[in-house]
């Protein structure tokens, strides 16, 4: 490779880097992203659900559709801020019974894995260069990013070399 071609992509991996650090120093911003791709989920698949002739056309699409749209109802309860949630007063015993029967979805691993299951299924029964595809790449993203950020926060800590001295 020539110089040129090398410091573009040095240049590319720098930006993901910081684009990464960027995303990984707020939570917030990771719940927002999660809570946008649940309500993108709920559009796409209602939007097929109401078309009540694909029943007889293709019933497995018009079922996988209808479970689209309750998990991105999960999604975003799952994801909505506690102030919000606080201000619903609906909301509030529906979240907490998820998060009492789903414990899976109280942990970032568990919701990134929900995340990755959410966005293949979108992208599985989407067709080609739709909606769909692109609101189920960007769910298996944002479910791997969760992977991602749970493994790194607990990665064990190396232990100290031989040589270190503890002062006690």
């Amino acid at each position: 490779m020539d110089e040129t071609h090398q410091k573009s992509l040095k240049e590319m991996a720098d930006r993901v880097a910081e684009m990464q650090e960027y995303i990984e120093g707020a939570p917030h911003r990771i719940k927002v992203g999660c809570f946008a791709g649940g309500a993108a989920i709920v559009l796409n698949g209602f939007l097929s659900v109401i078309d009540v002739f694909d029943v007889f056309d293709e019933p497995i699409y018009y079922v996988v559709n209808a479970y689209m749209v309750f998990f991105g109802v999960v999604t975003m309860v799952t994801e909505s801020d506690p102030s919000f949630i606080q201000v619903h007063e609906t909301l509030t015993p529906l979240q907490k019974w998820m998060h009492e029967w789903a414990k899976g979805l109280t942990m970032l691993w568990g919701r990134g894995l929900f995340y990755v299951f959410q966005g293949t299924l979108c992208t599985l029964s989407a067709s080609l260069l739709s909606f769909g595809l692109v609101i189920g790449v960007y769910m298996m993203s944002m479910g791997v990013l969760c992977l991602v950020i749970h493994y790194k926060r607990s990665r064990p800590v190396a232990p100290p070399p031989a040589e270190y001295i503890r002062i006690q």
